[in-house]
């Protein structure tokens, strides 16, 4: 890339960002409730998740290094094989248990995050008890977006292992596995920013729009064109800032106390939580900046029948 053209796109990528930070300046209240409440009850989950689980992984454990210590064919020993079991299953069970509830607060964040921005941009007036009659009428559209978009990053994460297996077999030097595993882990960081541009626009779609799923990522990949550079920025700049906080789990030294580990792990949690949320607003900027900047061709979209796209056009629309 050519370096005015490069200094353009980054201009635009400042410019988005600011107009994304105004947003809370025009409407401080409405906004940055939206932002805190989900931020809370993210941060409650992760609480009452450590705390719950926590318990359950120390008595597996301990249930689990008896094992070896006893007679495989005596009755105590079959009698501890059931207790670990049931300690195990009660484990699967919480997690999955909070793992639901913390994809259903996601969900909800997503939802009202991207409602208020868009509300804020169009300089509509809002109030907050609004919130959940806008919540229950566009749940549907980016649950089933979501959903597809899983199943695009599963199978592009599935590829990466098929890729890196047989790097497994035939490196027999640790550094150089180590060295190359980590190059191709890059590659594929960067090549999936760069998917999620149709991605993430396609989930503001399935709210803001009555498209969703194949339609949503299929309208995505249309008007998303002369914006990818900067987008593709903008994740890169949002990937790397919630890779940076995650580093702070480096600096947790396991024999501080529970209380000190509990509260990083906390200020971690709700600040990656906080900068993808802002990351959703950002997109629904974008999004407008779609419209404005293809004009009548949005609307036209509606009439297109997406499912007739390439399974390339739905992954990234790629040039």
């Amino acid at each position: 890339m050519d370096r005015v053209p490069f200094l353009n796109v980054l201009k635009d990528v400042v410019g988005t960002l600011n107009e994304s930070r105004k947003l809370f300046l025009k409407k401080k209240k409405l906004m940055f409730s939206v932002l805190v409440f989900p931020l809370m009850l993210n941060g409650l989950v992760y609480l009452f998740t450590v705390l719950a689980i926590k318990p359950e992984i120390t008595n597996l454990i301990q249930e689990s290094n008896l094992l070896p210590m006893m007679d495989p064919s005596s009755p105590e020993y079959i009698a501890q094989l059931m207790r670990v079991f049931a300690d195990f299953r009660q484990f699967v069970v919480s997690s999955y248990f909070f793992s639901t509830v913390s994809f259903v607060i996601k969900l909800l964040s997503v939802l009202v995050i991207v409602h208020a921005s868009a509300l804020t941009h169009k300089d509509e007036n809002v109030k907050l008890g609004d919130f959940p009659v806008l919540t229950l009428k566009s749940w549907k559209g980016p649950l089933v977006t979501y959903f597809y978009i899983s199943l695009f990053t599963l199978g592009y994460w599935f590829l990466f292992f098929i890729i890196l297996f047989p790097l497994l077999l035939l490196s027999s030097n640790v550094g150089s596995l180590a060295t190359k595993s980590w190059a191709l882990f890059v590659l594929f960081a960067l090549f999936e920013s760069y998917l999620a541009i149709v991605w993430y626009l396609s989930l503001v779609i399935s709210i803001l729009d009555e498209t969703y799923g194949f339609q949503s990522l299929g309208k995505a990949a249309k008007i998303v064109k002369g914006m990818k550079p900067k987008l593709f920025l903008l994740n890169l700049f949002f990937g790397l800032l919630c890779f940076g906080l995650a580093q702070i789990v480096r600096l947790v030294d396991l024999r501080w106390s529970f209380a000190v580990t509990l509260t990083t792990g906390l200020v971690l949690v709700g600040s990656i939580f906080a900068v993808r949320m802002f990351q959703l607003v950002t997109y629904t900027v974008a999004y407008f900046q779609c419209k404005s900047l293809h004009g009548q061709d949005i609307e036209s979209l509606r009439d297109v029948e997406y499912t007739k796209l390439s399974s390339t056009s739905l992954m990234g629309a790629l040039p």
